[in-house]
């Protein structure tokens, strides 16, 4: 998604399903609150967004300033339009602000909407931004819950498993900051390495990319949202769907 100053970008027309994404933010104080309530938006400093913005719905994370509110998910809102614009056209009244020329993100929300249960925090210390999906924000009950890419991780070692490959979960990896790959696969060609990454949304009409390495040596990194979607369709696509399955063998 691609925004301009002063031009608007409309939310997607889709139907609402399970997979609808949403984007879960931090709101830290009483004031932004109630500008999401009463005046129906959100801002995001672009020097500190997301690497994408784009949901559907945005879920308000209340910290621990909201007393016994606070550390919760209480409420969500559906997304109708994104902005972007600067912090002094946001906040005109404080025009003499320090970072009255930065840029901002603005969501215009619709009504804030209550879940049937909030979602508590009772195992992160600190929240930032968590991208996750209307099913998961129905079902959670604590926010490590919204996470996709635990749950991504298993479905998909068993779609490997169920194809009689051989495969392990957390092979030591010497990559940057993450030292285990989630998924490694072995065979006579080699290792295949896996990484699944938690998602992000983009409203483009760019085609999905195609999964397919050249080798068993080379590195992969996937979507936690494509591995749950469908991951045996991946797993198509990563081998090639005209082409043998790999002859991978379960190691001894």
């Amino acid at each position: 998604m691609e925004l301009s100053p002063g031009r608007p970008t409309y939310r997607s027309s889709h139907p609402d399903d399970a997979w609808t994404p949403v984007l879960v933010a931090v709101v830290n104080n009483e004031a932004d609150f109630v500008r999401a309530r009463d005046e129906h938006w959100y801002r995001i400093p672009v020097k500190r967004a997301p690497r994408q913005i784009a949901a559907e719905y945005l879920a308000l994370y209340q910290t621990a300033k909201f007393g016994a509110s606070g550390r919760r998910i209480n409420f969500y809102a559906p997304i109708l339009r994104y902005h972007l614009v600067t912090r002094a056209e946001l906040l005109p009244d404080q025009s003499d602000h320090p970072r009255a020329g930065d840029q901002y993100f603005k969501l215009e929300l619709g009504e804030l909407q209550s879940l049937e249960k909030p979602i508590l925090n009772e195992r992160q210390p600190r929240l930032t931004f968590i991208y996750t999906t209307l099913e998961r924000l129905f079902q959670a009950r604590d926010v490590a819950d919204l996470w996709l890419r635990g749950a991504a991780r298993q479905k998909l070692y068993t779609a490997i498993r169920e194809r009689g490959l051989a495969v392990e979960c957390w092979y030591p990896v010497d990559m940057d900051d993450r030292p285990e790959a989630d998924l490694a696969l072995f065979g006579p060609r080699g290792r295949l390495t896996l990484y699944i990454d938690e998602p992000f949304w983009d409203e483009s009409d760019e085609p999905e990319p195609e999964y397919a390495p050249q080798s068993a040596e080379e590195v992969v990194h996937l979507n936690a949202f494509d591995v749950l979607r469908d991951a045996d369709g991946l797993l198509d696509r990563l081998f090639g769907k005209q082409r043998p399955r790999p002859t991978f063998k379960h190691r001894p």
